[in-house]
């Protein structure tokens, strides 16, 4: 062999061993940009929260203990309903819940009794599975209560 052919027969060993990398390479870069994809946050709506939730929430009411339950279900177009256990310094009492709720696209959101009288902010995870919410208004007086909900079941 001639250094001619030497020269070229390195050239297309090259350009293969160049081929075969960039083909091993292109399954990690595919799944490191779907990756990156499914990171990229979502935008959150009413639907977001849809199905059913268990929720717990703590904290006092006009300086009183307080620990409530509740089992709710949210529509996925604004409402809630359901029921719950609450006990306040110790008396137990259930209670029903009917509630409306709007979502905003950073999945930050507001709820309101119905009757109203009762308030909270909250956030909501992104695929609505878990909410953190704080009280800001309560009809019986001044409440320090916070709390999360889960969902139960899928969307």
């Amino acid at each position: 062999m001639n250094s001619t052919s030497r020269s070229r027969l390195r050239r297309v060993f090259v350009l293969i061993v160049l081929a075969l990398a960039s083909l091993a390479l292109l399954p990690a870069t595919r799944a490191q940009s779907s990756e990156m994809a499914s990171d990229s946050p979502r935008e959150c709506g009413p639907g977001t929260l849809k199905g059913a939730y268990m929720s717990e929430q703590r904290g006092d009411l006009n300086g009183l203990p307080l620990v409530q339950v509740n089992r709710i279900v949210a529509d996925g177009q604004g409402g809630f309903t359901g029921s719950g256990t609450v006990v306040v310094n110790g008396v137990v009492s259930t209670v029903a819940i009917t509630a409306t709720y709007t979502v905003n696209s950073d999945c930050t959101g507001t709820l309101t009794s119905v009757p109203a009288g009762l308030s909270q902010n909250f956030v909501v995870k992104e695929d609505g599975s878990q909410v953190f919410f704080i009280v800001t208004a309560h009809p019986a007086g001044a409440a320090t209560l916070a709390g999360e909900a889960v969902r139960l079941s899928k969307k």
